[in-house]
C-alpha cells in the first residue's frame, strides 16, 4: 500500500462502494465517486486557505464525509488532528487555540450552534459560506508529508495520549494485515467504532487500496447494518461477541441443549460445507443477525472469553483473535487453519517480538505506525519508542514453540498483594469468566486487603442460584491457585457500556472508573 497513489486507483472502480446511513436511508457511493468527492474537498479546503503542513481538526461522529475529508487532508499534505469523545465537552475555540488549528471540521448540523465569527469552523458535508483558515504561523510541510496525522489514544489504565503517526508505518501495517487476510473483490468490511480511533481508518485505507466494499456507520446502527448490508468481514471488540453468547445462554434450557447437541453433530461431519449448512439451520437467528455472509470475524483490543470463542466455533462462525497496538501496528493474528485458542495468533509479516527480562513484549518492525507522543506523561515517548523500530508494549506475554503469541496481562495493572506477590488481574478474570454463569468480571485489590475483590455481572442477574454457583466456582478457583484467592464478590446487574462510563470510547474496560465505583460501593456496604 502507498498513500502517494491511493487516490489514483479509484476513478475506474464502479463496482466497489462505500455505504453509509444518511437521513435514515442507505446511500452507496462507488470508489470512483469517492475520488471525485475527495478532489472536491481538496478544492474547498484550499479555497478556505488550508496549506501544506497546517493543522486541521476533526471532531465528528462517523460519516462518509469524515472519510472524504481525511483523504483530502492527506492529499493536500496537511496534518489532521482527530478528536475523540474525550473532547466532547471542550469548546471549539479552546481546541483551536490549544492545538494551533487552522480549521476545525464538525458535523454540518452543529455549525449553526456556533457564533458566526468562528470562521475557522466548517460543517462536514454541508454548505460553508465564509469559512476561512486561521493563520497560525509557520508549518512544517516536509514533516507533514511523512507524518500527516496527530491522534489521541487511551487505554484501560493510562490517561489520554497524543501520538504522531507515520505514513510508512501505516502502509506497512495495512499491507501485513492484508497479506494474512487476503482481501477479495467481493468482500465487504463493516466499520462502526469511532473513526477518531485510528484503527478504524486502517480499515478504509485497506478497502480503498485493495478494492473491496466498505460500510461506515456508528454503534447505534450496527445491527441494522449487519442485517441489511451483509458484510463479509467484521472487526469488533470482545463485548459484541460476548453479547451474542449471553443471548444464547439466556435461551430456554431446552432450546439451548438442543442447539448444543445439534452443534456437536455438525462438528463431526466430514465436509466443511455440510458443517456450515447444518449450523446455519441450528443457529439461524445468529446467522441472520450477522447478515449471513460472514467469512472472517476478528476481535482484539481486550481479552475475549474462551467460552465465547468456543461457542462461535460450534456455530461454524469464523471468529479469531488478533493483537496490535496503535504505537506499533498489527502484530499477530489467528486465521482459519492457523489458530490456537488462548493465543492471539502468529506474528504478521515483518514483525518480530522480543521478551524483556520482566516479560514485557517489545515489538520490532522496520517502520512502526507511530513515531512519538506529542502529548502525554513526561518521558513516555522515551519509555515506549526505544529506537531501531522497537516499541515497548506494556503487555506481558510469551511465545510457544510453534510461534503462537500469548498475552498474560498489562504491566501497569499488575496487582501486588499484601503478601508481596504479583497477580495479573486479566488472568484471574479469564478464570472467573470461564464459569458458565458469568457474563463479565473485573478484579481489583482494595488497599490493605489480604485478598482480591471481584465485581461479577452474571448472565442472568435475577438467578439467585446462579450467584451461589458463581461463588462456589470462585472459591474453588482460589483453592486451586492461591494467587487467585478472591475474598469478596460484588454482584452487579450493571452492563458495562460507554454510556455509563465503564467502557472507554474504544470499548475497552475503564478499570479506574469501575474500581472507583465498586470500591466505594463496597465500603458503603461494609459501613
Amino acid at each position: 500500500m502507498e498513500f502517494a497513489t491511493l487516490l489514483s486507483r479509484l476513478p475506474g472502480r464502479q463496482k466497489n462502494s462505500i455505504s453509509s446511513f444518511e437521513g435514515g436511508r442507505v446511500v452507496q457511493r462507488t470508489h470512483a465517486t469517492v475520488h471525485d468527492d475527495v478532489r472536491a474537498a481538496c478544492a474547498a479546503l484550499t479555497a478556505w486557505g488550508v496549506k501544506p503542513g497546517m493543522r486541521v481538526g476533526i471532531r465528528s461522529p462517523n460519516s462518509y464525509f469524515w472519510i472524504v475529508h481525511d483523504l483530502a487532508l492527506i492529499e493536500l499534505g496537511a496534518v489532521s488532528i482527530a478528536f475523540t469523545d474525550d473532547f466532547a465537552n471542550t469548546s471549539a475555540r479552546e481546541l483551536q487555540e490549544r492545538y494551533a488549528l487552522a480549521l476545525l471540521l464538525i458535523p454540518a448540523s452543529e455549525r449553526a450552534k456556533h457564533p458566526a465569527e468562528d470562521t475557522f469552523l466548517a460543517g462536514l458535508g454541508g454548505e460553508n459560506p465564509g469559512v476561512r483558515a486561521v493563520d497560525v504561523g509557520a508549518a512544517d510541510a516536509a514533516d507533514a508529508a511523512e507524518r500527516p496525522w496527530r491522534i489521541f489514544s487511551s487505554g484501560s489504565s493510562a490517561g489520554l495520549k497524543g501520538l504522531v503517526m507515520s505514513k510508512r508505518g501505516i502502509e506497512a501495517s495495512v499491507a501485513a494485515f492484508a497479506e494474512a487476510v487476503v482481501p477479495r473483490a467481493d468482500d465487504c468490511l463493516l466499520l462502526f467504532l469511532p473513526i477518531s480511533n485510528f484503527q478504524q481508518r486502517l480499515m478504509y485505507y485497506a478497502a480503498l487500496w485493495y478494492g473491496f466494499d466498505l460500510i461506515v456507520t456508528d454503534p447505534n446502527r450496527l445491527f441494522r447494518a449487519l442485517k441489511e448490508l451483509r458484510p463479509t468481514i467484521l472487526i469488533a471488540p470482545p463485548t459484541l461477541y460476548e453479547a451474542v453468547e449471553t443471548r444464547f445462554h439466556n435461551l430456554p434450557r431446552g432450546a439451548r441443549l438442543a442447539a448444543t447437541a445439534g452443534a456437536a453433530l455438525a462438528s463431526v461431519l466430514p465436509v466443511q460445507a455440510a458443517r456450515e449448512k447444518l449450523a446455519r439451520l441450528i443457529f439461524k437467528q445468529v446467522y441472520e443477525m450477522l447478515g449471513g455472509r460472514m467469512r472472517l470475524m476478528v476481535t482484539g483490543m481486550a481479552p475475549i472469553k474462551r467460552s465465547t470463542l468456543n461457542l462461535f466455533a460450534r456455530m461454524q462462525l469464523p471468529l479469531f483473535e488478533t493483537y496490535g497496538l496503535i504505537e506499533s501496528g498489527s502484530v499477530s493474528l489467528n486465521l482459519p487453519g492457523a489458530h490456537r485458542v488462548g493465543s492471539v495468533g502468529r506474528l504478521l509479516s515483518g514483525v518480530q517480538v522480543d521478551i524483556a527480562e520482566d516479560g514485557e513484549l517489545i515489538v520490532r518492525r522496520e517502520h512502526p505506525m507511530a513515531v512519538s507522543y506529542f502529548e502525554g506523561a513526561p518521558g513516555e515517548s522515551e519509555r515506549t519508542f526505544l529506537g531501531d523500530g522497537r516499541v515497548a508494549t506494556g503487555d506481558i506475554g510469551r511465545v510457544d514453540k510453534d510461534g503462537y503469541l500469548y498475552l498474560v496481562g498489562r504491566k501497569k495493572e499488575i496487582i501486588v498483594t499484601a503478601g508481596g506477590e504479583k497477580v495479573h488481574p486479566e488472568s484471574v478474570e479469564a478464570e472467573i469468566d470461564a464459569c458458565p454463569d458469568v457474563a463479565k468480571s473485573v478484579v481489583f485489590a482494595s488497599p490493605g486487603a489480604p485478598s482480591l475483590t471481584a465485581v461479577v455481572l452474571p448472565k442472568d442477574p435475577k438467578d439467585l442460584d446462579a450467584r451461589a454457583r458463581i461463588e462456589g466456582f470462585i472459591e474453588a478457583l482460589g483453592e486451586r491457585h492461591h494467587l487467585m484467592n478472591v475474598g469478596k464478590v460484588i454482584f452487579t446487574d450493571i452492563v458495562f457500556t460507554r454510556e455509563n462510563g465503564f467502557l472507554r470510547p474504544n470499548l475497552k474496560l475503564d478499570r479506574k472508573q469501575i474500581v472507583a465505583h465498586f470500591h466505594s460501593q463496597s465500603e458503603e456496604a461494609a459501613a
